[in-house]
């Protein structure tokens, strides 16, 4: 009998001791997931189409430098960015597009996950369009890149 209770009792302690072996090594902090846009400090930008990945992490040193970071590795972010990216090819296009500003030339949609792809925690889309000086205007992926990176700016409250 008195076996049995010592050995309920060490089942019972190291149930309540389960926790203590999902916590970090000493020295280690403990990271969060990420749930909400506001806690979101490091991001990976997965690699898009028309190079828009190349693009967006240049608005990011440009337009939020000091609040987030672009790391090249997915396990080291808060967050992950993917998307696509189209662009219309062809001289029409480019008319009516870029010189006319009467429609987008190149377009980008994105998506913020969580670093394990599971939460969607923003998701947006922008186009290149300038109605009022088009054709001196930067246009294409950069455009489309600038404008993502705006939104997502205005969206963390920044």
């Amino acid at each position: 009998m008195r076996v049995f209770a010592v050995v309920l009792g060490c089942c019972v302690y190291l149930s309540g001791q389960s926790g203590a072996l999902d916590r970090p090594a000493p020295g280690q902090a403990a990271e969060a997931p990420v749930t909400d846009l506001r806690s979101v400090r490091k991001i990976f930008i997965d690699k898009m189409p028309n190079d828009l990945d190349q693009y967006l992490r240049a608005e990011f040193s440009k337009q939020m430098r000091g609040r987030i970071t672009v790391v090249l590795a997915a396990k080291d972010a808060d967050a992950i960015l993917t998307g696509v990216s189209e662009e219309e090819k062809g001289t029409g296009a480019k008319i009516t597009g870029k010189y006319l500003g009467l429609h987008d030339v190149a377009t980008g949609s994105v998506s913020l996950l969580d670093r394990d792809g599971k939460v969607l925690l923003w998701s947006e889309e922008a186009g290149d369009r300038s109605l009022v000086f088009g054709a001196l205007k930067r246009g294409g992926e950069r455009k489309v890149a600038d404008r993502l990176v705006g939104k997502l700016k205005k969206a963390m409250g920044y």
